[in-house]
């Protein structure tokens, strides 16, 4: 009987052991990206493609940053970046990712400014935590 007893309980405790998945929802899974508006216009859209996810951010003030966006399974220290100011599109264009080492797990900030209006010239910061 105590054998009996014994061999159950051990094999409730592997059951469990076995069964139980790693909680990894503390874990980012991939990227994350946030947006910072260094220019001092108002962003009325920010949308970001980095070729492994993509995000519409939303509007940002000038000096603001939005929160951490997921859904990238990778990015780079660059990406496809519009932003709507006044009702018109300011596109930063990547032309490749050839040579470049993608980023596939943590937090990152993009740092986005406007180095002329007129000519619909952003300029692009990239920094981690």
């Amino acid at each position: 009987m105590k054998n009996t007893l014994f061999f159950l309980l051990v094999c409730i405790s592997c059951l469990c052991c076995f069964s139980c998945k790693k909680n990894s929802d503390s874990e980012p899974q991939g990227v994350t990206i946030r947006v910072k508006n260094v220019s001092p216009y108002q962003f009325e859209s920010v949308y970001v493609n980095t070729s492994g996810g993509e995000n519409n951010y939303g509007a940002l003030a000038s000096g603001q940053s939005t929160p951490y966006l997921g859904g990238y399974k990778l990015a780079y220290d660059y990406a496809y970046i519009k932003v709507v100011i006044n009702g018109e599109e300011l596109v930063l264009q990547p032309i490749d990712y050839v040579g470049e080492t993608p980023i596939k797990k943590g937090s990152c900030t993009y740092v986005i400014g406007v180095t002329d209006l007129g000519r619909k010239e952003l300029s692009l910061q990239f920094t981690q935590p």
